[in-house]
This record gives structure tokens, sequence and C-alpha cells, in this order.
């Protein structure tokens, strides 16, 4: 799981990352955390201040899926938001894949 809260936070992602660039766009825009999920973090649990669990289990205010990528919004107040952004892969878990495109607005 990689947290930005900042652009300068971006120099943990390799530009050629396919992900750095959809990062970088969302960071400019989102007033919150971006987190990107990677495979490792799929089971772990989620231990921020703002929010605690699985990630299967979260309510997300809304989720769409870009360039190969879910994101997925989690509201904490009305000033602050977590932005988790999934790669569309074969190692989502059938109930997490279920649940972002339960909340998926195309």
């Amino acid at each position: 799981m990689l947290i930005f809260k900042t652009i300068q936070d971006l120099k943990q992602l390799h530009p050629t990352d396919p992900a750095y660039s959809v990062v970088r766009e969302r960071i400019s825009v989102l007033p919150g955390y971006i987190i990107l999920i990677e495979e490792d973090d799929i089971h772990k649990p989620i231990d921020l201040p703002e929010l605690k669990g699985h990630l299967k289990d979260f309510s997300w205010e809304g989720a769409w899926r870009e360039y190969g990528y879910f994101h997925a919004v989690y509201l904490t107040n009305n000033e602050f938001a977590l932005e988790f952004i999934f790669p569309d892969s074969y190692w989502l878990p059938y109930d997490l894949r279920a649940s972002l495109e339960a909340h998926t607005t195309d």
C-alpha cells in the first residue's frame, strides 16, 4: 500500500510505472489521500487513523473504472476523502471485485 498525500510523494513510484500517471492526475484534484493498493495489501486490514478494516467490507461512496484501474472513494467527512486505486487485475478477490463493481458508475 502506497499513500500519496502530496505531489512530492510520487517519488514512491518510478515515472514509467503504469500507476504513476493515474496517481499524479488524481492527487492534483482530490482533497485527501490517494492510496494505491498492491497485490500484497489485498488481505491485510487497513489501519489508518481515518479508516480501519478490510477493503471488502468498506461502504464506498462511489467507484469507477478508468485506464485499467478501479477508483473507490471513501469520505471521512465533508472535506476529506480517501481514494483507493486498485489495478483491475486477476488477483482482486471475487468479493472485493463485486463490491467495487456494485459501486461503479459507468
